[in-house]
């Protein structure tokens, strides 16, 4: 079955509340759940308000994968060069903030050091600058029943594409061992990975890996 792939640039609140549970869903409502106390009733605020901030216009973008006669299967919101989550006021203003009002204190406080000990990992794994001269992947979803049908690969390769007509790599990060198999099979490279502070009440840290595929390269292809 044929997949395409379009941005969007505006949305109803009917598929904004669309795209927000098909991504939901995608991660069985356990998006960073731990750092939000596993309170499935906080994943779709936190889903929503990415989502969001990749809509304020000229910051982000949002990408979405249609299949003929079922509709929109995934969803994708990048930043661009110069552009990077939660970086200005209106992005936080989209979601971010009221979603970090709702959480209890603790989780706030985790947040803010995550935030921080992320963005020096992703420096220490790429080199200073280069995320934020790259296409950088923030959340990607696909629909449960629509999983392992290349999907998630068009959507990158759209991406993509768009990278490498400014010349620029593409990056992204992620947890879990089958996540760093999935990107190393889309031919995405490890740039580095380390430790970050596990959410309370958990003591210890989990690992995270940086990601990128240059696309930048004359020699890229899809």
């Amino acid at each position: 079955m044929s997949i395409t792939v379009r941005e969007v640039t505006s949305v109803s609140e009917a598929d904004l509340d669309k795209y927000t549970k098909l991504v939901a869903e995608a991660f069985h409502y356990d998006f960073f759940g731990g750092g939000m106390g596993n309170d499935k009733a906080m994943q779709e605020p936190m889903i929503r308000s990415h989502i969001a901030a990749a809509l304020v216009p000229g910051e982000g973008e949002l990408h979405v994968a249609e299949m003929p006669d079922v509709g929109v299967v995934g969803v994708a919101t990048w930043f661009g060069p110069g552009q990077k989550y939660l970086q200005t006021d209106a992005q936080r203003e989209a979601g971010w903030n009221q979603l970090m009002v709702m959480l209890p204190g603790q989780y706030r406080d985790w947040w803010a050091n995550f935030l921080d000990e992320y963005d020096a990992l992703v420096e220490k794994a790429l080199g200073p600058g280069v995320k934020l001269g790259s296409y950088h992947l923030q959340l990607i979803g696909v629909a449960p029943e629509h999983q392992r049908k290349g999907v998630a690969t068009a959507l990158t390769k759209y991406a993509g594409a768009k990278a490498h007509a400014m010349r620029v790599p593409i990056v992204l990060e992620t947890v879990g061992s089958t996540n760093v198999t999935i990107y190393k099979a889309m031919k995405f490279e490890v740039g580095g990975s380390g430790p970050l502070t596990a959410p309370p009440p958990a003591q210890g840290s989990f690992e995270m890996f940086v990601f990128i595929k240059h696309t930048e390269n004359d020699e890229y292809e899809a």
